[in-house]
């Protein structure tokens, strides 16, 4: 699981061209658990690695467990 301080093998943001979009998710955003988990899901069904997988339930978990939560501004 990535954080700032320690990405993951699988953090995309080294590999992003300058032009790339992108989009984040944070801990603190109260639908971040729900989207990461059904990322996870789809991702399984179009065959992405289990490791990748595993590691987005991973984060899932830890966005749900996350103490602080606040919409975003």
């Amino acid at each position: 699981m990535s954080t700032k301080g320690h990405p993951s093998k699988f953090d995309c943001l080294p590999k992003l061209p300058d032009d790339e979009p992108y989009f984040v998710l944070r801990a603190r955003d109260p639908v971040s658990e729900a989207l990461v988990r059904d990322w996870a899901d789809f991702a399984e069904r179009q065959g992405c690695g289990p490791e990748k997988v595993a590691e987005a339930r991973a984060c899932a978990e830890a966005m749900r467990n996350w103490p602080t939560k606040k919409i975003p501004d």
